[in-house]
């Protein structure tokens, strides 16, 4: 079985269109686990790609721990140098780090810190909105996979907006910096109207608000 970072943010970004295309099509008391899976599939393929995009550059960025990403990568090229038996089978049985036993317990970064890295450690310019809307869906993402989630139907439909604005504006990031993935993924894409391009910049500035006043309301509480 072979399947790479690449390969699988693709899957999950196509997995992500069919659920929000299916929010379309559904009436809305049916449509809730088609946004949870949405939210949870369109979360998971930004993290990867932007995962991809980190190892593309040099695949320590994606590991929190670099020391231990180092001692796994140095156990990893003794290993290949030293194993009996031909070459062929020295890199089929450790092709990545996390194949080694000092890589067992290695971790990535989170989709947050991911994000940040591209930000602060690479040349790629990410839009404040986009920014904003993959924020803002994470903390979705994290209320749904550990506890719960209650939306009104104004919300809902807010959410919606959110999930297509934030599709398609991922999907222009991968395109420009990893050629091929449009095509990979789905060549049709959404089109946002003028209405719900300003209604999805609209919510992601009140996030972005919200998120600054609830950082001074906690500094507020330290001092």
């Amino acid at each position: 079985m072979e399947y790479s970072l690449l390969d699988n943010g693709v899957d999950s970004l196509q997995k992500a269109k069919e659920y929000i295309k299916k929010l379309e099509e559904v009436h809305e008391e049916f449509a809730n686990h088609h946004m949870k899976d949405a939210i949870i599939f369109l979360n998971h393929g930004i993290e990867i790609l932007l995962k991809y995009m980190l190892s593309s550059i040099n695949e320590s960025l994606i590991f929190d721990n670099l020391k231990a990403y180092m001692d796994a990568r140095s156990e990893l090229i003794k290993l290949r140098k030293s194993t009996p038996g031909s070459e062929s089978f020295v890199v089929t049985k450790y092709k990545t780090v996390f194949d080694v036993k000092k890589g067992i317990d290695l971790k990535t970064i989170t989709l947050v810190a991911a994000l940040e890295r591209v930000k602060l450690l690479t040349s790629i310019e990410l839009d404040d909105t986009f920014v904003s809307s993959v924020h803002n869906l994470n903390k979705l993402r994290n209320k749904i996979t550990h506890h719960s989630v209650s939306m009104s139907r104004a919300e809902s439909r807010e959410l919606y907006v959110q999930l297509k604005g934030t599709y398609k504006m991922a999907l222009d990031l991968f395109e420009m910096h990893i050629p091929g993935v449009l095509e990979k993924v789905d060549s049709e894409v959404f089109e946002l109207t003028t209405q719900e391009l300003e209604e999805h910049i609209r919510l992601m500035q009140e996030f972005e608000w919200e998120r600054a006043m609830s950082r001074i309301s906690i500094d507020d509480d330290y001092e």
